[in-house]
């Protein structure tokens, strides 16, 4: 006991010195990570003498990384014994997912200082600690005592370890033990780091058929040594340092979305796509499947001489995208509508099909008429759609044929027939379809007409092109007011699949404008079903509670400790509530 007095002594010392600029403790009895993360900390910010832990919603309790980590705590837990301590898992963000305690005496000393589901350790908010400096550095540690760079958390000692994805290498969360300072021990630190690799192993063995599949071919391919090397799933992106390095950061997320909707569309894939700093590469690879089911697609990727096409070089567009394949649908589309071309677009329903081809036209004739016609119209009057599109107009003119797998298959036959009676082709053309569509004989009648399709993405795989499509439809939707999304609702917006696409996008915000009509939209502003959780996977009782929490947040400006007071909830019961429910804001 007596040495690890000595030992809190010396480093609150150094602690001391190192605050007041005095000598470098890195030549005493700190370790050099501590002395480099106390550095990061001054730098951040982070005030010695208080903290608060910030709190984050939104997150999955229930994620893989959970799943196979909680057997292992509950034994690590186990082995411990009476020790009064905790072990606790967090995501690669510092986010705590789960807490296992040794005792409940050292659980409610951890409540105390926020070491609790949903709190932030991170390093540039806490300061030194057994989560956050692993991260920072990549490596396990042990932080003792004063080696805590707040003073609040130097009653404890932590070590913590790394939980890596076996096939990535990324670091997926931290395993960490905390305990009092006394009872510190370099046990600790081994048991952590053997806790972790077993985690690591579970990790191995819970990948899903799909996922191992991936990884084969990519491990398959990367091997023969032919260059950049990409495997692309729907949770996982694998590159080999040619591929890191042939790309430049900012480019990537934008290819692997890319790649994400090739993988839905093609088995087999011979690409050149522009990224949006203008680098021009080339894709060719294949799906990989495992039953039924795409698991993701490995690519060899080449990084062409002949410069991309740059978004100045690019048509006028509504909004500016960032999203390869988009661009790719818009210039295709583009090019048949100068041509004078009909051309299908494929895509989910409000994906913006229609608008591309609205868009593209008016690029080529500003002064020009589009005119829409629903399904519907087709199946009342297909020979009176049929006289409209074959009379030629006084100025230019597209016609888009709407969800042309929705129009019943006699009227589609009589449209097609009253189209071309003497087999001439017509003008101006448009259509759109579902990307999954099953067509009858007539329909392919109908697409005999065409000779361009392009198939648009879905919102959910345009994440760049968000932020300019979410300010686009505010001024739309609120012209000459002051209104844009705080850095929580862009979150929220941000987590959200979109469903229903680009319409989904703007009747929410429309609501949400209805609530705020000035100013930053919060996220309680927005619907409920823009939350984590689907209002729809909730029974009756839980949708009225959680919209409840949400109009309650609402009135309360987004202050939880007051929306708890309306409620009559215990604030610790609101946080739950809202964890439990997805809510964010």
């Amino acid at each position: 006991m007596t040495d690890i007095a000595d030992r809190r002594f010396q480093l609150a010392a150094a602690r001391a010195d190192f605050l007041e600029g005095g000598l470098d403790p890195g030549r005493g009895a700190v370790p050099g990570h501590v002395v480099a993360s106390w550095r990061r900390s001054l730098s951040c910010g982070v005030q010695p003498s208080a903290v608060e832990s910030p709190y984050f919603t939104g997150l999955d309790f229930g994620s893989r990384l959970v799943r196979c980590a909680e057997p292992v705590m509950d034994q690590l837990v186990e082995q411990l014994g009476a020790l009064p301590m905790c072990v606790a898992l967090t995501d690669g963000d510092a986010r705590i997912l789960v807490r296992k305690d040794g005792a409940p005496s050292f659980a409610r000393v951890a409540d105390r200082h926020s070491f609790a589901q949903g709190f932030g350790y991170a390093e540039r908010s806490v300061g030194t600690n057994g989560v956050g400096t692993v991260l920072e550095s990549g490596r396990s540690v042990e932080i003792f005592s004063a080696e805590h760079f707040v003073e609040s958390l130097q009653p404890f000692a932590c070590t913590g370890a790394p939980v890596r994805d076996p096939f990535t290498g990324r670091i997926e969360g931290v395993l960490d033990i905390s305990c009092y300072a006394e009872h510190s021990t370099p046990i600790l630190h081994s048991l952590v780091r053997s806790a972790a690799a077993r985690i690591e192993q579970d990790l191995v063995a819970d990948r899903n058929q799909g996922q191992q599949a991936l990884f084969d071919l990519y491990s398959r391919v990367e091997a023969r040594g032919r260059g950049a090397v990409l495997a692309v799933g729907p949770r996982i992106v694998m590159a080999n340092t040619r591929a890191q390095t042939a790309i430049d950061q900012s480019d990537q997320a934008a290819l692997h979305d890319h790649v994400r909707f090739l993988m839905v569309h093609h088995a087999r894939v011979d690409d050149r796509i522009d990224l949006p700093s203008g680098t021009r590469v080339r894709l060719r690879g294949s799906t990989v499947t495992a039953g039924d089911e795409v698991a993701g697609m490995v690519c060899l990727l080449t990084v062409l001489d002949e410069p991309g096409t740059t978004t100045a070089e690019a048509p006028p567009r509504v909004v500016d995208s960032g999203t390869p394949a988009w661009s790719a649908a818009a210039a295709a589309a583009g090019a048949a509508v100068d041509r004078g071309e009909p051309v299908l677009v494929l895509g989910e329903p409000g994906s913006g099909r229609s608008a591309l081809l609205r868009e593209r036209f008016r690029a080529r004739h500003p002064r020009g008429t589009v005119v829409a016609v629903p399904a519907r119209e087709v199946a009342d009057d297909p020979h009176g759609v049929a006289a409209r599109l074959a009379t030629p107009p006084a100025t230019p003119t597209l016609h888009v044929l709407q969800e042309i797998e929705r129009v019943p298959g006699a009227a589609m036959g009589e449209l097609v027939g009253a189209l071309q009676p003497d087999g001439t082709r017509i003008g101006t053309l448009g259509a759109t379809a579902s990307g999954t569509a099953e067509f009858g004989p007539f329909h392919q009648a109908l697409l005999g007409l065409f000779t361009t399709s392009v198939v648009v993405p879905p919102l959910r795989h345009r994440g760049t092109d968000l932020p300019a499509l979410t300010a686009a439809l505010l001024a739309e939707l609120a012209p000459h007011r002051e209104v844009h999304l705080s850095r929580e609702a862009q979150r929220v917006v941000a987590g959200y699949r979109w469903p229903g696409n680009i319409r989904e996008l703007r009747d929410a915000l429309a609501a949400a404008l209805r609530a705020r009509p000035v100013g930053p939209i919060e996220a309680a502003d927005l619907p409920a079903y823009c939350q984590s959780v689907p209002r729809s996977a909730l029974r009756p009782v839980d949708q009225v509670e959680r919209d409840a929490i949400v109009a309650a947040l609402r009135e309360a400006n987004g202050n939880r400790k007051a929306a708890a007071a309306a409620l009559g909830l215990a604030r610790s019961t609101l946080y739950r509530k809202i964890r439990q429910y997805g809510i964010s804001g």
